[in-house]
Order: C-alpha cells, then sequence, then structure tokens
C-alpha cells in the first residue's frame, strides 16, 4: 500500500545525515510520556481529515493509547514520504497510519503485530459485474485496467495482468473518475480504499461495485525506531488485549463495515 520508493530514499538520507540529532523525550520504563504519532491523513477511512481534524481508524487507536499506557499522546500530521524519515531521526515516536508491513520498510524501522489484514482489490461498474467475474477476466487486452502510480497496486498489476492494458493515475482518486466515466474497465486499489467507496463511513456510490476477493495479502501495523524495544513490546501488549476484549473489532467495523464480505476470501495463486 502506497508509495515506498521516494520514502525509502528519503529515510536513508535521514539515517546518514542526522543520526546525531536524536531529540529525547521523557520517558517511564522506556516508553515517552508524551508518545508522538506520525499520522498522514491521506488515506480515508484509516487516516484523513474532516473539518480540519484528524480522524479515521489510526486517529482513534491512537486516542485510545492514551488511556491504557496512562501517558499523553500527541498527533504529528506529516506528508506520507516524511513518515519514515521522521521517526527515524526522532521527531516522532510511532508511524499510526495505515502502513503496510514491508521488506523495504522493515529495513528501516521496527512494526508492531499486525491489526488488519488487507491486500489489493478490483473495483467496477456495477453494470459490468456479470462481465468482470474473476481475476481471468481482468488480463484480457481488451480489459482495461487502471491502477494509482508507484504503489504497490501497480506492483501487482505489471506483475499479474501482462495481457491487460495498463493505465496508471495519479490519485486513486483520479483512477475512480474514470471508471465512473467509462475510461477504464477495472481500478485495482487498496482494500481500504474499495470498502470506502462501495459502502464504508463515507455516502456509498450506487455506479461502483467491489469485486471483494483479495488479489494480493498485506498486513496493516504500526512502526517504531529499530532498538526501540520497550515501545513495540507495550504497544503491542496493548493491541492484543484490544483484540481479545474486541476493541479493535469495533473500531474496524465503525469505519468500515463492508470489509466483513471479504474476510475469508483468499487471493488466487
Amino acid at each position: 500500500m502506497k508509495r515506498f520508493a521516494a520514502t525509502i530514499g528519503m529515510a536513508l538520507v535521514a539515517l546518514s545525515v542526522v543520526s546525531g540529532c536524536h531529540h529525547e523525550t521523557s520517558k517511564v520504563d522506556g516508553i515517552p510520556t508524551d508518545l508522538r504519532v506520525g499520522i498522514a491523513p491521506v488515506y480515508p477511512p484509516l487516516a484523513f481529515k474532516d473539518h480540519g481534524e484528524l480522524k479515521g481508524v489510526e486517529a482513534d487507536f491512537a486516542h485510545m493509547l492514551a488511556p491504557d499506557l496512562k501517558i499523553k499522546v500527541t498527533l504529528v500530521e506529516l506528508t506520507w514520504d516524511e513518515l519514515i524519515p521522521a521517526l527515524v531521526d526522532g521527531r516522532i515516536d510511532v508511524i499510526m497510519s495505515g502502513m503496510s508491513i514491508t521488506e523495504e520498510r522493515s529495513k528501516l524501522v521496527t512494526f508492531t503485530q499486525p491489526y488488519l489484514r488487507v491486500g489489493q482489490m478490483a473495483l467496477i461498474r456495477r453494470a459490468d459485474y456479470n462481465r468482470y467475474r474473476d481475476y481471468a477476466t481482468f488480463d484480457l487486452p481488451a480489459t482495461r485496467v487502471g491502477y494509482h502510480t508507484d504503489t504497490t497496486g501497480e506492483l501487482y498489476v505489471r506483475r499479474k495482468l501482462a495481457h491487460a492494458t495498463l493505465r496508471g493515475f495519479d490519485s486513486p482518486e483520479a483512477g475512480i473518475a474514470a471508471l465512473r466515466a467509462g475510461d477504464i474497465d477495472v481500478f485495482i486499489h487498496d482494500a481500504p480504499t474499495i470498502w470506502r467507496v462501495t459502502g464504508g463511513f463515507e455516502k456509498k456510490d450506487p455506479e461502483l461495485i467491489g469485486r471483494y476477493r483479495m488479489l494480493t495479502e498485506e498486513y496493516l501495523a504500526w512502526a517504531v525506531r529499530k532498538g526501540d524495544e520497550p515501545l513495540r513490546e507495550r504497544l503491542n501488549s496493548t493491541l492484543l488485549h484490544w483484540q481479545n476484549t474486541d476493541q479493535v473489532e469495533t473500531e474496524l467495523d465503525k469505519w468500515i463495515p463492508v470489509r466483513k464480505v471479504s474476510l475469508d476470501l483468499k487471493a488466487p495463486k
């Protein structure tokens, strides 16, 4: 999910240039008393802004941490590409922004246990529901497949849809608009985007519908600095408690209720 090449490059620069500029904050048992949470509001319903206020699954999770860890939590708004560099150089303590675990990112940060399984999904026009029934119908020369450039969605379509006619877009909104206008037949993007458009926290689009079988498998988690095991362990134990008491499920149901349709559908081999 999300753009990653630029982020990795920026983080490597940050490691080499500001490695001696780590900003320490007050800690108790290795946990910051004011936990600075980096969030990029570009990924509704996980992280977004509404009338100037940070909202979504991740913002709710961040606020839930304060009473459980008995600390103050401060949301630090950043661009997506700033998240990993800000964590590496000590400007934030944790990333909570719908970030998927990847091999490249794991070289720079340490991830907590995941809280949500996601993946790439297909969005189609409702009128074409019987035409594009499965993965095989996407990979045809006559099928025009759109994707968000520089994302894991682009990686998927270039690796798996060798016969389709591919078209990249600068944003998911542009791709969805092209689908609605009939300029493409299928739009591939992250599951949360498809869930949002087809029946999540905002008004359901009557013209579009998702093919809810996940085409890939990815996991969303939070990220801490390399070596920050005390914080990682506390976050993991808190997350486990939330999962055991259905608090994670409650939050996910609040923002993306339609996701349950696809939870048990496996990606094609």
